[in-house]
């Protein structure tokens, strides 16, 4: 067995990723571990063949780190939405407008994240203490959306708190142990002499490349991004390549490379550690340690070995980078060039061997990614090839230019000074190359989330065909593959399907997406208020737009709005020039608005119909009808905008559902005299007191009941209004339950919750 941590990753691997969605006691897992590696051990000793039960034990080690990670019970689960004070050392600080966010580890407790709003903000390695209200991160909301949770838990965070400047006392600064603040201080002053002598934004680049710090402006990472360059502003191999090749090149100038090992060994660890060791990082190093080493004793490195085992420690001491991004690629673009890299360059048919060398890389690299990189991405460069084909040579300078002057600035910061300024104009054509990329028409293309099984199959087509099994055996397998997808295909289109329809959590606001079982994509509102005032999150771009993508929806065949407060429309109003929308339903409008003015630009600007609708009017698509209650052809006066709205009552065979927009009780009143009777009830304006009045609630008798609701400073929803509707009808809340998705097929009506009890 020549690549024997290659079957210890894969196996712990798929032990970590089985215990994501089977919850098993830890204490028994750790028994069955116990139990099978003592008896692999056993039979080793009396020189049986013990491998298959030592691989066993290490898929229950998986398992058993996976539960652990996952589901052990953390320090501040007892204390969520309790007012808490807590002081520990400060560290990851990010500046905003108007706020901060940085990371709270108090002693002897889990890390918790921090935004504070105004005050004065501590700095890193500062003793705060912090008084606020603990809140426990959510995980996945919407199908298709981002896990918060484990995002955080990966990085030792386990919990939120939101405090104001005056709820932060600065103890002491200045207060982290020795060793934190030798590397503290190594970043800032690595910072400080690319700051000292280099514009921000080549500062900024080089500062990135270097450290591992994002501080790049919004729209210069926007062009890496659009250009598939973004590997290169992130510690990779591609640095610790040019900095083991760069010390080689200088021990072999003084006549003691034999001795490489004990130099640039001990010098990869510091860097790594002074990088914050991302992934990335921690992979790279540990190759490059292994192939040194390897060579120094006199034996052959086994690359794909030297990868597994940097996989294998990562995974054992943090399981739960198994699900970060930056892992996932980094570990999949290294495998996919050691394995791809012959075959493509033997194909390749370019007469410089350098640029063969460089496109059969990127090829490989790109080739085993691009499924990792849609699926949580939803978008793919396609122009990435000649990008990294220019640029990546001129950035290769650049980051040897950075080391020497990192090197030498530590020494002396005027040492620095010249290689700095020649680096400026390095770093200017990269930045300025990649704008240039970045502006091309379709650089970038919003690309739906493939389903896991096709994933699978790639990856499968892709090790058969850079194996060593013979040409016919290939085919017949990739072609067996490819049948049985296709047959898939073919079972799915020929599956009657159900109308689906998600009630999005979209915070404080309203979304609803339904999918007919003809495949029609219908969206009803699009929230769009973020959830706190100074944030950037946007709903249409951060919340719908995956959730479309998800469901391959890359194109609305309606689009209806029930009015233009913009928790209902700011999140359409966002998307619209990233959807092709058919057309556009939207309540007659009785008020001036803003947004009414923005979406009637946008959609002539798109050349997307929108239609004024009022009572009496409906619509049909795919046999489901939507008969239009409201508004009326009078104005109602109070609180026009919401009063007005769009209100319909959605009907599919012998189920019906009642939209309500944001109507409150003078509105419900006009109502009462209507056909409003309905098997699941909208409710209005989030469960609000000036709404769902017991009258119109027992008119329209639900069996279900929807609030769609998120954290907001109007008392939404009101606790009587809950009660009732609790005593007439099911109940979901999207603040509690995340999105509600209800399944019918016009006559039985199945629900789901995206968080379960």
């Amino acid at each position: 067995m020549d690549k024997p941590f290659l079957y210890v990753a894969v196996l712990l691997s798929v032990g970590i990723i089985i215990s994501r969605f089977v919850e098993i006691n830890v204490v028994f897992l750790l028994l069955a571990f116990l139990v099978v590696l003592l008896a692999g051990i056993y039979m080793y000793l009396f020189r049986k063949n013990a491998i298959y039960l030592l691989l066993l034990a290490v898929f229950v080690l998986g398992l058993t780190v996976g539960e652990n990670a996952l589901y052990s019970k953390g320090v501040y689960d007892d204390l969520n939405n309790r007012l808490v004070s807590l002081d520990g050392i400060v560290s990851n600080v990010v500046l905003k407008d108007g706020f901060a966010k940085y990371v709270l580890a108090p002693k002897n407790k889990d890390r918790i994240l921090i935004t504070q709003y105004g005050g004065t903000y501590p700095k890193e390695g500062d003793l705060t203490e912090v008084r606020g209200i603990i809140e426990l991160p959510q995980g996945k909301r919407n199908p298709g959306g981002f896990d918060y949770r484990l995002y955080l838990k990966k990085s030792g965070i386990t919990a939120l708190m939101n405090v104001n400047g005056y709820s932060v006392k600065i103890i002491k600064s200045n207060a982290d142990n020795y060793a934190d603040k030798v590397i503290r201080r190594i970043r800032e002053r690595i910072t400080q002499i690319f700051f000292n002598s280099m514009p921000k934004n080549d500062a900024d680049f080089v500062s990135s490349v270097i450290l591992g710090q994002y501080n790049i402006e919004e729209d210069v990472l926007n062009s890496f991004k659009v250009t598939g360059l973004t590997h290169i502003i992130a510690v990779s191999g591609f640095n610790f390549g040019i900095l083991t090749l760069f010390m080689m090149f200088v021990l072999n100038i003084l006549h003691i490379r034999r001795y490489s090992p004990f130099v640039i060994v001990p010098l990869l660890l510091i860097y790594t550690v002074i990088t914050g060791a991302p992934p990335s990082a921690v992979r790279a190093a540990i190759m490059a340690c292994m192939a040194l080493i390897a060579t120094f004793i006199g034996r052959e490195n086994n690359p794909i070995n030297a990868i597994s085992f940097a996989a294998t420690m990562i995974l054992f001491f943090n399981p739960l980078m198994l699900f970060d991004i930056g892992f996932q690629l980094s570990f999949v673009a290294t495998l996919s060039i050691l394995l791809l890299y012959k075959p493509i360059k033997g194909i390749v048919k370019i007469k410089s061997e350098k640029i063969k060398e460089v496109v059969s890389a990127t090829l490989a690299a790109q080739i085993g990614t691009v499924p990792i990189i849609i699926y949580f991405f939803h978008n793919i460069s396609i122009i990435s090839l000649l990008p990294n084909i220019l640029i990546v040579p001129i950035v290769s300078v650049a980051v040897v230019l950075g080391f020497l002057s990192a090197i030498l600035g530590l020494i002396y910061m005027p040492f620095s000074i010249p290689l700095n300024l020649i680096n400026i104009p390095v770093v200017e054509i990269v930045l300025y190359l990649t704008r240039i990329f970045s502006q091309i028409p379709h650089a970038s293309i919003s690309v739906s989330q493939p389903p896991v099984y096709m994933m699978l199959c790639y990856y499968a087509a892709l090790i058969l065909l850079s194996s060593n099994l013979s040409k016919k055996i290939k085919i017949s397998a990739v072609s067996t593959m490819l049948f049985l997808l296709m047959a898939v295909f073919a079972i799915n289109s020929l599956t009657p399907k159900n109308l689906e329809i998600t009630f999005l959590d979209v915070g404080q606001g309203d979304s609803t997406f339904l999918r007919t079982p003809d495949g029609k994509n219908i969206l009803i509102d699009g929230g769009g208020r973020p959830e706190y005032g100074n944030s950037s999150f946007d709903v249409g771009q951060d919340i719908l737009m995956p959730f479309l993508l998800y469901k391959n929806a890359t194109s609305l065949d309606a689009v209806f709005i029930s009015h233009t407060d913009y928790d209902h429309v700011g999140g359409i109003l966002s998307i619209l020039n990233d959807v092709d929308v058919k057309r556009i339903f939207i309540g007659r409008q009785v008020a001036d608005s803003e947004n009414f003015k923005k979406l009637m630009a946008i959609a002539s600007k798109r050349k997307i119909p929108v239609f004024q609708l009022s009572k009496g009017d409906w619509v049909e698509i795919s046999g489901i009808k939507y008969d239009i209650l409201s508004p009326d052809s009078y104005v109602i006066a109070e609180n026009p905008i919401n009063n007005n709205a769009l209100v319909f009552k959605m009907v599919y065979k012998n189920v019906s559902i009642l939209f309500t927009g944001d109507i409150e009780k003078e509105a419900e009143n006009a109502l009462l005299d209507d056909n409003i009777s309905s098997d699941i009830l909208k409710v209005p304006h989030h469960g609000s007191n000036t709404s769902s009045q017991k009258d119109f609630v027992d008119k329209v008798n639900p069996k279900i009941s929807v609030i769609m609701v998120g954290k907001n400073n109007y008392g939404q929803p009101d606790g009587e209004v809950v009660k009732y509707l609790k005593s007439r009808s099911r109940l979901f809340r999207t603040d509690k339950d995340g999105a509600i998705i209800v399944e019918t097929n016009g006559t039985f009506i199945h629900i789901k919750k995206m968080i379960e009890d």
